[in-house]
């Protein structure tokens, strides 16, 4: 019988096939949804769903002019985020896509050393001397940057897809939170801290459509959102983001020689601008937003007052994130309305000195990608609003308590290290085309 085997045709042969290794189920989420147009993968859409819900969640208050938020849905995008974050990076391991570790940490390290810290002492001022309010949140959501960045994959050919989505998902947001500022306006329920959001959504549509016509509806827009919301910190926003527009405009439109000049001017300009505007606004306070001066400044004394005690480490973050605020007839215990305080306050200059250089790090990364990418529209509108968007973000946050609350931590956080990662592939990309 074996010996008639051989004469067989190939087809009738008894020999068992071997059949391709099966992929892993990571593996295969991680394919493209759309093979031919190389798009996202599907653990990139659920990341990036989280994303939106975290928008979402955060610009609540004034959504579609439904008062949507409820507390316990604070920390429902990071429950999601754990398991989508895991499978996508297992799935960018298993085709080995992820973002080497090395220069990830590079940038993120100061900030990996402050979230270290943060949870350790705020843990035990939440179990073991009760304290309200603590900066746990605040350091788990900080030690995700990373995550966040290896999640880009180091391949410059899908950077664009990755743009793409993280300009969608901005400009979306902002529109659902106009449209809410616009049903509700004159109610007292829009917060200032979501206008450096709203801000960076229609700023980021400027720079990403070629049409003068939607450049001027971006333009509007924006104005729009600021004006409806009626608070300072819009108003300073809006006028950092005409400032910027008004100036790159001249820069980009400039020969080389002459932008050394340009920029000095640039300067002066946009330091008298801003004294003007400092001198219209108490010349014309009674007219604006107070900004709540009384409540505050006395947030801002306490919080001084804690750090001369122990300027060099602070309290350790073993103490609450707020201050007790003595009204007319009552005593408040509120957050302090400014977070770069409050890290000051903890954690004394060490950790401000490690907030700082670690924010400073990713805006040179950024600022460095923006030059880079000159020569690729889409991507260099996305580094462009993304640095943005870290500036502003460092505004708000220093003049209102953000980094106590999820979806805000989850909006920043995730936003700098999808750039870090973009950045780092963006540059890597153009460090290979310079060379011969």
């Amino acid at each position: 019988m074996n010996s008639l085997l051989p004469r067989l045709p190939q087809n009738l042969s008894f020999r068992r096939r071997i059949r391709a290794p099966k992929q892993a189920p990571a593996s295969r989420l991680a394919r493209p949804m759309l093979v031919a147009a190389g798009g996202l993968r599907f653990t990139e859409c659920l990341l990036l769903g989280v994303l939106l819900l975290a928008y979402l969640l955060s610009l609540s208050m004034p959504l579609f002019g439904i008062p949507f938020h409820r507390t316990f849905l604070n920390h429902a995008a990071l429950v999601l985020l754990g398991p989508v974050l895991a499978l996508h990076l297992a799935g960018l391991l298993l085709n080995r896509q992820m973002q080497p570790a090395q220069p990830v940490l590079g940038v993120c390290w100061p900030l990996i050393l402050l979230a270290g810290w943060a949870p350790v002492g705020s843990a035990v001022a939440k179990w073991e001397f009760d304290r309200i309010d603590s900066y746990i949140s605040f350091g788990t959501y900080l030690m995700l940057l990373p995550f966040y960045a290896a999640a880009v994959p180091q391949r410059a050919e899908r950077l664009q897809a990755w743009a793409v989505a993280l300009l969608f998902i901005w400009v979306l947001s902002s529109t659902a939170a106009l449209i809410g500022e616009s049903v509700r306006f004159n109610i007292a329920a829009t917060l200032h801290e979501i206008e450096y959001l709203v801000a960076a959504g229609f700023f980021a549509m400027y720079y990403a459509v070629r049409n003068k016509g939607l450049k001027v509806l971006a333009l509007v827009m924006m104005v729009a959102a600021s004006v409806i919301n009626q608070k300072l910190t819009g108003y300073i926003i809006l006028a950092m983001a005409l400032l910027h527009i008004l100036t790159a405009a001249g820069w980009r439109r400039l020969l080389p020689s002459w932008r050394g000049l340009y920029g000095s001017g640039a300067v002066v300009f946009t330091v008298v601008v801003s004294t003007a505007l400092a001198l219209l606004y108490f010349e014309f306070r009674e007219f604006l937003p107070s900004g709540n001066p009384e409540v505050r400044l006395a947030q801002y004394d306490a919080a001084l007052r804690q750090f001369y005690q122990s300027p060099i480490w602070g309290s350790g973050f073993i103490d609450g994130s707020g201050e007790v605020y003595r009204g007319a007839f009552q005593a408040l215990y509120i957050p302090t309305h400014s977070d770069v305080l409050d890290i000051l306050k903890h954690g004394g200059l060490i950790g401000l000195a490690l907030f700082a250089y670690g924010y400073w790090k990713i805006f040179l990364l950024v600022h460095r990608a923006v030059k880079a990418t000159l020569h690729q529209p889409l991507l260099n509108a996305y580094f462009v609003s993304v640095r943005f968007f870290q500036v502003t973000a460092l505004v708000t946050f220093s003049l209102n308590p953000l980094l106590l609350k999820g979806p805000f931590l989850i909006v920043i956080w995730c936003n700098l290290g999808l750039a870090v990662g973009m950045a780092l592939t963006a540059l890597r990309a153009a460090e290979a085309a310079r060379q011969p």
